[in-house]
């Protein structure tokens, strides 16, 4: 059993670095880095926990070839714990390449029939003593849509658990009105993208307005300007340079969740969500940067 649930996207990232996205496809490009590194949304969230020492569970799919075993071995390896039945028969396990610019922005390119696309409700089994619960991709999963998430959130809330979210863009233009299953979540993660989409609006003290008159508790992650949650922003640590932003999203959300897992205030749970965010900037790949970072 498991303190913290994380739900959600498992999948290999290789990331190509200083991509210059006009000349990319010219045939003649030629770029710094490419490595390839552990992806996804929740897997992401859940080394980031583990490394820091919470009782961390992975609960996700992959498919059964090599990919999916390489990923098994090193969730072994850091030591998460995750769903016995996590490696899938023909299912095939998916690939992320991420291209970054030299702004340290990405692009993103999937093979449409992953497993990053197929977690479904009879793949989630919560621990029973799990004090709180993440799905770290709404929208991600086409199996998981709204009516879904609705039976998946209400059995959560009524087995006591705290309940977190964390977002991904719309994939078929859905918004605030229509996803009423958010009504059920304490703590909704979701970028100035993500937000914009979901409320028709670039404005985000408009977009906050509108969550709370949804019932949703959001924290509007806004890059550099740090995290808008209830009418203020909540500054982080300015970055001198960005290499990278894969996974910073991620980042701010296992600093939320381990800040809250310790009985964190919600100002203490915001600050260490942007310091976390921040760091993972610093570094190419989701997760690199907490190999430098005292895991104590």
């Amino acid at each position: 059993m498991s303190e913290i649930n994380i739900i959600g996207a498992a999948c290999m990232d290789i990331l190509i670095s200083s991509v210059d996205r006009d000349t990319f496809f010219s045939g003649k490009q030629k770029v710094d880095t490419i490595r390839m590194y552990p992806g996804g949304d929740a897997l992401n969230e859940a080394l980031i926990l583990s490394h820091f020492k919470a009782d961390t569970k992975l609960i996700s799919v992959l498919g059964d070839d090599q990919t999916g075993r390489f990923l098994l071995e090193h969730m072994k390896a850091e030591n998460l714990a995750y769903n016995e039945d996590i490696l899938k028969k023909k299912m095939e396990t998916y690939l992320s390449l991420v291209m970054v610019d030299q702004n340290g922005e990405r692009t993103f390119v999937g093979n449409r029939n992953g497993s990053l696309r197929k977690l479904d409700l009879s793949h989630i089994r919560i621990d029973e003593d799990a004090k709180i619960v993440c799905l770290a991709s709404v929208f991600i999963s086409e199996k998981l849509r709204n009516e879904e998430l609705c039976d998946l959130f209400t059995s959560i809330k009524k087995k006591g658990k705290i309940l977190c979210a964390d977002c991904s863009t719309p994939k078929h233009g859905e918004t605030l009105k229509e996803m009423d299953c958010l009504r059920y979540v304490d703590h909704f993660f979701c970028n100035e993208t993500e937000a914009a989409a979901l409320c028709e609006t670039k404005d985000v003290s408009e977009m906050d307005l509108l969550f709370k008159e949804h019932g949703v508790n959001a924290y509007i992650k806004c890059g550099e300007k740090g995290c808008y949650h209830d009418g203020r922003y909540f500054h982080g640590t300015p970055l001198k340079h960005v290499v990278d932003t894969t996974g910073a999203g991620d980042s701010f959300a296992a600093g939320f969740l381990l800040s809250l897992s310790k009985g964190g205030s919600i100002e203490g749970c915001i600050r260490q969500g942007n310091e976390f965010g921040r760091k993972a900037c610093e570094y190419l790949g989701a997760t690199e940067w907490i190999k430098h970072e005292e895991c104590a």
